[in-house]
């Protein structure tokens, strides 16, 4: 039996292919993307309860959308951006989490990835214009995750758990890079917890693959960063993990010939030069998302030696378009040459 060939930061999975299994499957427009869950051999007789599942599966990317989606003028996160560099701002125990993620992430990659890049939000936009070149240095200042504090209360409570305060005015902080992750963890956190054993969870470019599909593993296709967003370089077989893409073709400019993408290197704040995409293989949503910033930013082989250092593993198309590789992946990985780029040698034409 064949497996289910789904090329990571799609809209939505393609449909399944002579797999021979039954599968469910819902998706929802949830955090400005596709939200997808599909659950394997479901059980007919708790179609009911599996309902239920499903609903609070989606909930919980509902929940984050509404707590820590810092566009949201409503949102506890956007109330932290308004307020914090004045005074500390209570906020709850999961956004408390993620904040802390987000810093230790950013501690662990030495501030490759750093959710006060949101302080560029209004100086970087795409599709837009290169920035003015004062401004842009007078923002940078304020990208600096070393001047968020984050202080648990004593009494912590699901309603108010820590505070958060900024060193600096004008600072902020952006969860986008991690917010999809962290969820797609909690949502396979529920569904095992209720038993499931084969299922995916999928919200953007952030996927998670559990037990098999049919008699083998599921099987996920990367995106070609220079062609059609169906159209795939790599393939592999993933079971019980979680792959993680990002791309310079997301949100992208070009002027003058030049590219320019929301992928921003922290320490010039400009965009990020040395890749194109950089997809991660983890064990967690949240390692997978950070990693595949950081990675981005590093480039090849510096990229590489990060992920192994989370034992994890990286797939990077450099700006060239030259593919590489983790050594955990050889003979694991069906590739071609990216379009758009020239020719590298020792990589086969996929099927």
């Amino acid at each position: 039996m064949l497996g289910v060939l789904m090329a990571l930061a799609l809209a939505a999975p393609p449909p399944v292919q002579g797999s021979g299994a039954r599968i469910a499957r819902q998706t929802r427009e949830l955090m400005h993307t596709r939200v997808t869950i599909a659950i394997v051999d479901p059980p007919r007789a708790a179609r009911a309860s599996h309902q239920l599942d499903f609903d609070a599966a989606f909930a919980i990317f509902s929940h984050i959308d509404l707590v820590m989606n810092e566009w949201k003028q409503t949102s506890s996160l956007a109330l932290i951006n308004a307020q914090a560099a004045a005074k500390p701002v209570t906020a709850p125990a999961d956004l408390c989490e993620v904040i802390t993620l987000s810093l230790d992430g950013a501690r662990k990659t030495r501030g490759l990835f750093d959710p006060t890049w949101a302080a560029l939000r209004e100086v970087w936009k795409f599709p837009g214009e290169i920035p003015d070149a004062r401004t842009l240095e007078a923002q940078c200042k304020l990208v600096s995750w070393k001047d968020v504090e984050v202080k648990p209360l004593t009494s912590p409570t699901s309603e108010a758990a820590c505070t958060v305060r900024f060193k600096k005015p004008g600072m902020k902080l952006g969860l986008g890079g991690i917010v999809k992750g962290w969820g797609v963890d909690q949502a396979v956190k529920l569904l095992r917890g209720v038993g499931y054993k084969n299922f995916f969870v999928q919200a953007g470019g952030d996927l998670y693959l559990a037990g098999k599909v049919g008699d083998r593993s599921w099987k996920v296709g990367i995106r070609d960063p220079r062609s059609a967003e169906d159209k795939t370089f790599a393939r592999t077989e993933v079971s019980d993990a979680t792959f993680s893409t990002s791309g310079d073709y997301e949100h992208f400019f070009i002027k003058d010939g030049v590219r320019y993408h929301h992928l921003i290197d922290p320490s010039t704040c400009q965009p990020a030069r040395k890749s194109s995409s950089a997809t991660v293989l983890a064990q967690s949503g949240v390692d997978a998302e950070i990693l595949t910033k950081a990675a981005f930013i590093l480039g090849w082989p510096e990229g590489k030696e990060l992920a192994a250092a989370w034992k994890a593993q990286l797939v990077l198309v450099d700006a060239d378009g030259g593919v590489h590789f983790s050594p955990e992946l050889e003979g694991q990985l069906e590739l071609r040459q990216p379009s758009g780029f020239g020719v590298v040698d020792g990589l086969s034409d996929l099927p």
